[in-house]
C-alpha cells in the first residue's frame, strides 16, 4: 500500500513537471504571447480645463488577461482622472476596452498615463503597457494695454510662444466666431488689425494655437 502512494506520488509529480515544462515551452513557440494593446491616441493636446477620454483595448490570443491598471507619471491617477472598464470579459481570447476619462485638465493632470495589462497570476510575465500623453497646448494672451483702435481699424497685440500657429477670430455674440487669420508667431507676438470693428457696434476677439 505504502508502495502504490509512493507510486501515486511520483506519477503526480511527474505531471506537474510535465505541465509547467509543457506552458513554458508552448509560450516560447508562440512568441511571447503578451496581450497587444491599441489606444484611440497615444498623444493628445489640450488645453486647461479641456476634458478627454481615450480608449484602450486590449486582446490576448492564447494567454488568459488577469488583470489592467492605470498609472500617472509611475503613480496614483488624479483625482479627476477615472481609468474603467467599459467591457470584456478578463479570459481566454478576450479583448477588454478600457477608457481613461480626465476631466477639467489642469497642469497637474497632464503628463505620462500607463495603462498595463497581465497575464493570470503573472505565471507567464505576459505583461504589456502603452503610454498615453496628455499634453497642455502653450496659451495665447491678448495685450489690452497696446491694443485699441487705430484709423485703420481696431488692432489687437496677442502674446504666444514663437514659432506657434495662432487664429484669430471674431464675434458679435460670442457664440458664433469667423477666423480672420492665421499666422505663425514672430519674436513672441502677433499683431491684427481689424477693419471691420469701423462698421459695427459690438465686436469680441480670441486667439488660439491649432
Amino acid at each position: 500500500m505504502e508502495y502504490k502512494r509512493r507510486q501515486n506520488r511520483r506519477w503526480l509529480q511527474k505531471m506537474i513537471i510535465f505541465l509547467v515544462f509543457g506552458l513554458f515551452t508552448a509560450r516560447a513557440q508562440a512568441g511571447l504571447l503578451a496581450p497587444t494593446i491599441t489606444v484611440s491616441a497615444s498623444s493628445t493636446n489640450v488645453s486647461i480645463g479641456d476634458s478627454v477620454t481615450i480608449t484602450v483595448v486590449a486582446h490576448c490570443n492564447l494567454g488568459v488577461l488577469s488583470s489592467a491598471s492605470c498609472l500617472f507619471s509611475n503613480g496614483s491617477l488624479p483625482t479627476n482622472v477615472v481609468f474603467s472598464l467599459l467591457s470584456g470579459v478578463i479570459n481566454l481570447d478576450s479583448t477588454v476596452t478600457n477608457t481613461l476619462t480626465i476631466s477639467h485638465i489642469t497642469s497637474a493632470s497632464a503628463g505620462t498615463y500607463t495603462a498595463t495589462y497581465a497575464d493570470l497570476l503573472g505565471l507567464l510575465n505576459l505583461n504589456a503597457s502603452v503610454p498615453i500623453n496628455i499634453n497642455i497646448l502653450p496659451t495665447v494672451t491678448a495685450l489690452a494695454s497696446r491694443s485699441g483702435m487705430i484709423k485703420q481699424g481696431f488692432r489687437i497685440l496677442f502674446s504666444a510662444p514663437s514659432g506657434s500657429n495662432v487664429v484669430v477670430q471674431a464675434s458679435s455674440d460670442m457664440s458664433n466666431w469667423t477666423s480672420l487669420c492665421t499666422n505663425v508667431v514672430a519674436n513672441g507676438t502677433l499683431t491684427y488689425t481689424d477693419a471691420v470693428a469701423q462698421t459695427v457696434s459690438c465686436r469680441f476677439y480670441r486667439a488660439k494655437i491649432q
